[in-house]
């Protein structure tokens, strides 16, 4: 049966607030890279370990949340991804040091990673079976692009307002938002279907590895001289054993 015209707009709605929710959480350290180095008494190479350390769970993690989601289902994987996000959300405002937050911002990678399948999976829900993959899809692509205009139009007076704190302040709000549209508009549950295997584990570690070393190299690499840093060709040839 044909959803009505609002609730449809509805999930259109949640699922770009999704988006913007998790791309803010990568984007605000991203943005600010420069303005963070007073707030931690850092160098730029050591602030940009922030944006590292989120991108290397936040790359791997949600291949293997695909196989999770099919096997237990979508309404639970739902449910629990939000939760995860909101309590990383709020350990964002606990931070006192950089090392702190590079941990805190690992956690945040992880939890993140569902948030932007849901944001596909909500924005395709509005949609008829023949306008899902057109329209829809070329709605959620845009979505993707909304949380790195967005970070650095309200970053400046978050910064002045209280730094860090405001920025993450910012995404717990977001988070909250989100977690009582998942709440409230449920999407269509897929069947469930058994396709978590032993042999699963294995592969999925040799793929977070790989994957993951390259985010960091990727996200680390323009930041630090090369002939100086050898730990950077290691982390560019890690990949191609584990892959």
């Amino acid at each position: 049966m044909e959803r009505p015209l609002w609730l449809r707009l509805c999930f259109i709605f949640a699922g770009l607030s999704f988006f913007i929710t998790q791309g803010l959480g990568m984007n605000l350290v991203m943005a600010n890279i420069y303005q963070l180095q007073g707030e931690f008494s850092a160098t730029v190479a050591e602030v940009a370990w922030l944006s590292a350390a989120y991108m290397a769970p936040y790359a791997t993690f949600s291949i293997a949340l695909f196989k999770v989601r099919a096997q237990y289902g979508l309404r639970p994987f739902a449910e629990l991804s939000i939760i995860a996000f909101v309590v990383a959300s709020c350990l964002n405002l606990f931070v006192t040091d950089l090392h702190s937050a590079i941990v805190i911002r690992f956690v945040s990678g992880m939890a993140a990673a569902p948030i932007s399948s849901l944001g596909f999976l909500y924005i395709l829900e509005a949609f008829p079976p023949a306008r899902k993959f057109s329209l829809g899809f070329s709605i959620a692509l845009t979505g993707t692009l909304l949380s790195a205009p967005l970070a650095r139009m309200v970053s400046p007076s978050l910064l002045a307002i209280d730094g860090w704190n405001a920025l993450y302040s910012m995404e717990v709000g977001f988070a909250l938002i989100s977690f009582a549209m998942i709440y409230v508009l449920k999407v269509t549950p897929p069947p469930r279907a058994k396709v978590i295997e032993r042999m699963d584990i294995l592969s999925y570690l040799l793929f977070a590895g790989g994957l993951g070393c390259l985010a960091v190299m990727l996200t680390l690499g323009r930041f630090y001289w090369w002939f100086e840093t050898w730990w950077l060709g290691a982390l560019l040839a890690t990949p191609t054993a584990l892959l």
